[in-house]
């Protein structure tokens, strides 16, 4: 016994004279520290993914519209089986059983989201435990539970949510098979279950979200810089398997749906006008560098709590970040290429992603929703690159910088967390008070409740155009609205020796007092250039084709309201050929679509052009459509009802 106490007290004595360099300390009091209370913070990081679910819960859907569209896609797969080929058409299937035995149930649908995400942080914290030093883990799992951007998407019906739990499955599984400590040989004829699993999950991942096809060029890098080329050629098998197997199956049962996003979308100059081509390789490299601004020195940033919360996507973007953002990758993939395999094959799963979104998505469509499903893997990845860095060689007196920077990032989470719990919270508690609308702004409000009149008080077989129409048959009870369209123009070759027997064309400048009626034929207009008749510039120009034994009178009307006007309809047409966004518009064209689609009623809501920002401009694609044919013929509409004094929303009468 005394023996042993002496030896204790030496070890003691050793430990205070000599002990191990500072660094390495740090590193292994705070990883024996994570260690020991691992299962603790776990239950913690779980408990507080859960209070953010509850504290940023928002019972209204998003003004996109997206979040609707898939819970309708879900009621039309149950209720008619239509393949849900507009979306990622995986998450509406697995919402149609709710959707048929509950309804449109906001709330709980919206728990569903919640549900995924948590079950997501408990896969990533089973896929990286044992794989991943504890100092690294714990610090990135908690700072995931407090990242109150993430927990947004707990609040409402997007596919984020259930990508990320299909996300975590794939991890938990291709780590349990192939991240392991000693690499075991491939067995291609007993290990095929695990090659068709993992082949199914990112099945699941590409029809959740497009994107998700990534999954296979980040597992074939790993594989390929790893050497280990069966586990290569058994993956691209059941990956080409399961897919041409879906193929097969889907052309069976759904012959003619379509796909969420085709390549040439993606590659469309403007995926909404394909006619201007696709990109060229400059497009692309720009499209690139544009995305690689708004996702990583904005988006991510705040995700860091780099910089404040910022409500557009598009504010506070320095090049500079971006740039050391890629400089910092690019040093962890350096410091943990032969360190760690698990954050190996995290990065580039991160990289590859995220490459891909950068390059495929249209700048216009910045939303941080396309980055934060990667978030946890891109944090875990950073910290784990910075945290090897500082562990061992010359630079391990500088671990203190690793502690440092979770801490730099978890304030920063904080702060940003604490502000969007405390805007929520008035929000939800109204909103669960009886108060469904409360925390928008008085222009949708207005709308919700035009769309709730209208569904209430027209005829039930009336067909209403509504521009978010997902939107309005979610508040309406399901009842269908149609959708808006653009206004329909007319080429400028299509006025090529426009003439009409009888009349005489005649081109009047913009003003408050041109007369309406049959004679009108066009109206034009252009963004950024003015148009001059009779010596003076104007906004817009309307044609008109009067007849030739009122021409007389119709021009005494002009000149008595000291209207401007020109006969000379061949020079009019070689002024317009001069000019760029010219927007021609054909009345009688576009009531006869409104006839076609067979159209009763519209609704005229004032949204904001601006959701931040009353100053008077909203969106009038529909308002100018109906503008353009009621100038005309003004008897074809009439005011049925409006809803609210400010920012109203009118429902007008289209007469058949």
């Amino acid at each position: 016994m005394n023996n042993n106490r002496t030896a204790k007290k030496q070890k003691k004595t050793e430990r205070k004279t000599s002990g191990p360099t500072p660094s390495r300390s740090m590193y292994a009091i705070l990883n024996g520290f994570f260690e020991r209370h691992r299962q603790t913070f776990f239950v913690l990081s779980m408990i507080l993914s859960v209070l953010m679910c509850i504290l940023l819960f928002d019972v209204k859907v998003t003004q996109s519209g997206d979040d609707c569209d898939y819970i309708l896609s879900a009621d039309d797969f149950w209720h008619h089986f239509t393949f849900p080929g507009y979306h990622g058409p995986l998450y509406p299937i697995v919402l149609s059983p709710v959707t048929a035995i509950f309804g449109i149930n906001l709330i709980l649908l919206k728990s569903f989201s919640s549900i995924f995400i948590l079950l997501s942080i408990w896969l990533f914290y089973k896929s990286f435990r044992g794989k991943v030093p504890d100092v690294i883990l714990i610090p990135a799992l908690l700072l995931t539970s407090i990242c109150s951007y993430l927990f947004f998407y707990a609040a409402h019906t997007y596919s984020e949510p259930l990508f990320m739990l299909i996300q975590g499955l794939f991890f938990y599984f291709f780590s349990k098979y192939f991240l392991g400590e000693e690499n075991t040989p491939s067995r291609l004829k007993k290990d095929w279950r695990k090659y068709l699993l993992l082949a199914a999950l990112a099945l699941g991942m590409t029809l959740t979200r497009s994107i998700g096809y990534g999954v296979l060029g980040a597992v074939i890098l790993f594989f390929t810089i790893q050497l280990r080329w069966k586990n290569l050629l058994g993956m691209v098998a059941a990956f080409v398997l399961v897919f041409v197997s879906f193929k097969v199956l889907k052309s069976m049962l759904w012959p003619g749906s379509g796909e969420a996003y085709a390549v040439t979308s993606l590659l469309a100059r403007d995926a909404y006008n394909p006619a201007l081509g696709t990109e060229d390789f400059s497009g692309l490299v720009s499209r690139f560098v544009g995305n690689s601004n708004i996702y990583l020195s904005s988006c991510l940033s705040q995700f860091l709590g780099v910089i404040d919360y910022r409500p557009s996507n598009y504010v506070a973007i320095k090049p500079l970040r971006t740039i050391l953002l890629y400089a910092l990758y690019a040093l962890c993939m350096a410091v943990l290429f032969k360190r760690n395999k698990t954050l190996l094959f995290t990065g580039l799963y991160a990289g590859v992603m995220i490459f891909a979104t950068f390059l495929l998505m249209q700048t216009s469509w910045a939303q941080d929703r396309l980055v934060v499903i990667y978030y946890p893997f891109i944090l875990l990845f950073l910290l784990g690159g910075i945290c090897y860095l500082f562990q061992t060689g010359k630079l391990r007196k500088g671990f203190l910088i690793y502690p440092a920077a979770v801490l730099f990032v978890g304030f920063g989470t904080l702060s940003i967390t604490k502000k969007r719990i405390q805007w929520n919270l008035p929000v939800l508690q109204q909103n669960l008070l009886g108060d469904p609308l409360y925390g928008w702004t008085p222009d949708w409000q207005n709308f919700i409740r035009g769309t709730q009149w209208a569904a209430q008080n027209l005829e039930k077989d009336a067909v209403i155009l509504s521009r978010k129409p997902s939107i309005s048959r979610v508040y309406a009870g399901g009842r269908k609205f149609a959708a808006s369209f653009q206004a329909l123009t007319v080429p400028l070759e299509k006025l090529e020796g426009l003439s009409y027997e009888g009349r005489t064309l005649i081109m009047v400048g913009v003003s408050s007092t041109v007369p309406h009626g049959e004679p009108l034929q066009y109206i034009i207009t252009s963004n950024n250039q003015h148009f001059t008749i009779d010596g003076t510039q104007t906004k817009g120009v309307y044609i008109y084709a009067v007849p030739n034994e009122g021409l007389d009178e119709f021009i005494r009307t002009l000149e008595s309201e000291q209207i401007k006007y020109t006969l000379d309809y061949h020079a009019f047409l070689e002024q317009c050929k001069t000019m760029d966004n010219i927007r021609i518009y054909n009345p009688d064209m576009m009531c006869r679509h409104l006839e076609d689609s067979k159209i009763d009623y519209i609704l005229l809501p004032q949204l904001r052009m601006n959701p931040q920002k009353k100053d008077g401009m909203f969106i009038n694609n529909i308002h100018r459509f109906v503008w353009f044919i009621s100038y005309k013929y003004p008897e074809r509409f009439w005011r049925v009802h409006t809803i609210g004094n400010d920012e109203p929303c009118e429902i007008v009468k289209f007469v058949r």
